[in-house]
């Protein structure tokens, strides 16, 4: 009788976790893949994608190793077959979600310059921010794995720099970008925070004005 692998063993989801090594986009990546029937392919991981609704439900705080094996109904150790350790995990979720932001607002600034472009940068930050509420604040906060955070971060910082160049600048001023993503950003987070929760105030009237804020420095700033 032919004795199986640990691999082999596992249940699908689980199984399915040895295809982040295959897809390259983790700290933890190899040339493993998966197959499905048609073929071997690689496949999104079933344990990262398990940790992604986690997170979104319950916050980033609240995500274990314990939680996640329990959503997949797995033991714990059998984690640890796929990825180091919790920081590793929440790293490679970091990079995903800001991966994701940035893709959202290149289809969103496809086409659009000025004005026209931050508001959709804006509108498209704030969807992400309501879907993907854990995912939005892991992706805003300090990175865990600064290099894989820095290429992730490049077609949001892409899409942002084109749209303040098509104010006629030449070229994207850190501090310009920091501002304008700072002045959003911020807007969002008061409101998810509930720090205005009660009182009379339409947030939505509340966020245009932030854009407006927004266009009015990159205007500022092309006009020096």
């Amino acid at each position: 009788m032919k004795k199986r692998t640990r691999l082999q063993a596992m249940p699908g989801r689980v199984k399915e976790a040895a295809a982040v090594r295959a897809q390259g986009r983790g700290p933890e990546a190899s040339r493993s893949t998966t197959s499905d029937g048609a073929g071997s392919r690689p496949r999104l991981d079933a344990v990262v994608e398990a940790a992604e609704e986690i997170v979104d439900r319950e916050g980033s705080t609240n995500l274990t190793m314990r939680v996640l094996a329990s959503a997949l109904g797995v033991r714990p150790p059998s984690l640890y077959s796929h990825v180091i350790n919790l920081k590793t995990l929440l790293g490679y979720v970091q990079a995903r979600a800001l991966r994701a932001l940035g893709s959202d607002l290149q289809r969103a600034a496809m086409g659009k310059s000025g004005r026209d472009g931050i508001r959709a940068l804006a509108m498209a930050l704030r969807r992400f921010a309501s879907s993907h509420p854990g995912r939005y604040g892991l992706a805003m906060s300090e990175p865990i794995d600064r290099v894989a955070m820095v290429a992730a971060g490049r077609p949001a910082g892409e899409a942002l720099g084109a749209v303040i160049r098509s104010f006629g600048l030449s070229e994207t001023p850190h501090e310009l970008s920091f501002v304008c993503l700072s002045t959003l950003h911020g807007a969002l987070e008061l409101d998810r925070a509930g720090l205005y929760r009660g009182a009379q105030l339409d947030v939505d009237v509340a966020y245009a004005l932030a854009v407006d804020l927004v266009v009015h420095a990159v205007e500022r700033a092309a006009k020096e």
